[in-house]
């Protein structure tokens, strides 16, 4: 150690490192290892963490830590030698000489890890942070991560909107995870525009209803009635949940990334890059546990709910990253010219690419179970089209009056029949969601006799109603010779089956086009909207 380190060591701590120790709080809030000032630079890297609601009790602690490793310099300067301190909630990791675990993205990204006995300790399971008001200062409380490469900056542009040039539209810029009001009947739900984002937000509304209603240690009646009546930490909760499902699904339960807005760009642009202010600011996150992810999420969740901060687009990059872009191509089945292929299309709405990586963590193009290998004639196709593989947490009902009744978009069960009452549902080019309170109803088919669906939309109009449905059908007369000929009535006094395929296309078309998509799982059923004009 030099003469003037020597010296420094030797003065009273309290006076000597209090401007390094002034830094180190800002520095620590959340972060990882860096340099300490210019005296502790070559004597500690370290790596820790600090809680900005515990000032005192935690400056105490990195003091201790500080000197701590200024004691043990020695040992440090040896190569290639690892030392851990254990001080109180932190570890501190000295010359830590492991390599950076290889993984598929563009760019090696480090491991950001989280002490997890500080939730033990504390119970901060059960704290979020809370929201911070402006850009700026969300971008100060974040320390930490890798700085985006100007090589993936160019791959996420790529295989979202198909080149550098093209950059994200307004709408999809002010798209974020905003709840509604707490006095409205719907405060579990986030807001939606009539944009592309919508589809995005509302896979995210399914995975946040599905830990309302079915998260719970001990579920109950009444608890699961309550559930769509939450007070903003249980929603807040929820949305860090369905974030950290959502990533940590895509990543195939092992790993995941999460981006992060900072306030400037971390590359220079040439011909190659057109700027976008918005993907060349990016900090990576990576996580190899769950416990990890979801600490993070806790503390930065401010980042996605406010209409100025992208939370969507940094969301989309996230699941793009988490899941890999190579993987991505291969769960699309490219095999010729990637670089045509995005995930978002030219009016920037989802793709079914997208959806699927929403709601399954699998890229698939299609609906379908399985994979098909031949056409219609019973051809042969040169590639198979690959399907989904197993049920996925929330499904998907799908309909299209413009499609031909022999041409029409098949939904396979894995998405008519989820883990989870959840569907979302894309009807004439308008999305939505249906859930059930009841978990039995897609396990249970004594419960599928009569039972009632929510359907929920996110906009300022129509944005909520209660729908019940009945498919328990019977005969008006028990002893009525042959009962498929009167099978029971609609609302519409229209029978459930008629004789002739014109006389069932007439029919049809009465149909409001919600019901017909509910037909599409529940063939039959008798649809009652409790006396609120079909709007879809």
């Amino acid at each position: 150690m030099s003469e003037a380190s020597t010296k420094a060591v030797g003065e009273d701590p309290a006076k000597t490192d209090r401007d390094n120790l002034d830094r180190l709080l800002k520095i620590f809030n959340g972060g990882t290892g860096v340099n300490l000032g210019d005296i502790l630079v070559r004597v500690i890297k370290a790596q820790a963490r600090y809680d900005s609601t515990q000032e005192t009790e935690y400056e105490r602690e990195l003091v201790d830590i500080i000197f701590a490793a200024i004691a043990g310099w020695r040992i440090r300067s040896m190569p290639d030698m690892r030392i851990k301190l254990e001080e109180g909630k932190r570890r501190v990791t000295i010359n830590d000489t492991k390599p950076l675990s290889s993984t598929l993205l563009p760019q090696r990204v480090k491991t950001f890890y989280m002490d997890p006995r500080i939730d033990m300790l504390t119970r901060r399971d059960t704290v979020i942070i809370p929201n911070v008001p402006t850009k700026s200062a969300r971008a100060r409380s974040m320390i930490g991560g890798t700085p985006i490469t100007k090589e993936t900056a160019i791959a996420l542009r790529k295989i979202t909107l198909g080149s550098t040039i093209h950059s994200f539209s307004r709408d999809w810029r002010k798209a974020a995870l905003i709840f509604q009001d707490e006095s409205t009947k719907y405060p579990f739900g986030l807001q939606t525009h009539r944009n592309g984002a919508r589809a995005f937000i509302l896979c995210f509304q399914g995975y946040l209803l599905k830990h309302l209603l079915f998260g719970r240690q001990y579920a109950s009646s009444l608890a699961t009635r309550n559930a769509l009546k939450p007070s903003d930490f249980e929603r807040r909760k929820a949305l860090c949940s369905a974030i950290c499902e959502i990533l940590w699904q895509a990543g195939c339960q092992s790993r995941c990334s999460l981006c992060l807005l900072q306030d400037s760009a971390f590359f220079d642009t040439d011909y190659t890059y057109r700027k976008d202010g918005l993907t060349e600011m990016i900090n990576l996150y990576e996580f190899k546990k769950y416990v990890d992810l979801e600490m993070f999420v806790k503390r930065h969740l401010s980042h996605f709910e406010h209409e100025n901060s992208n939370g969507c687009i940094t969301l989309l990059y996230s699941i793009i990253l988490s899941r890999t872009i190579p993987k991505i191509y291969e769960d699309m089945g490219i095999h010729e010219n990637p670089d045509k292929v995005r995930l978002l299309a030219d009016n920037e709405d989802c793709v079914p690419a997208l959806i699927n990586l929403l709601l399954t963590g699998r890229a698939t193009q299609y609906y379908h179970n399985g994979n098909i290998i031949y056409d219609k004639d019973g051809h042969l196709l040169p590639h198979p089209l690959p399907g989904l593989k197993e049920r996925s947490q929330i499904g998907m009902l799908f309909f299209d009056k413009n499609e031909d009744d022999d041409e029409r978009t098949e939904i396979g069960s894995m998405l008519k029949t989820p883990k989870s009452p959840i569907w979302l549902t894309l009807v004439n080019n308008q999305w939505g969601l249906l859930f059930s309170n009841n978990h039995d109803l897609v396990s249970d088919w004594r419960v599928e006799h009569h039972f009632t669906l929510y359907y929920y939309t996110g906009l300022l109009q129509n944005t909520y109603t209660v729908i019940n449905i009945e498919t328990l059908r019977l005969p008006k007369d028990k002893h009525e010779k042959n009962p498929d000929e009167d099978w029971g009535h609609t609302r519409y006094n229209r029978r459930f089956r008629v004789k002739t395929a014109v006389a069932r296309k007439i029919e049809e078309e009465k149909i409001p086009p919600l019901e017909r998509c509910i037909l599409t799982k529940w063939y039959g059923a008798n649809v009652d909207w409790n006396g609120v004009h079909p709007f879809v």
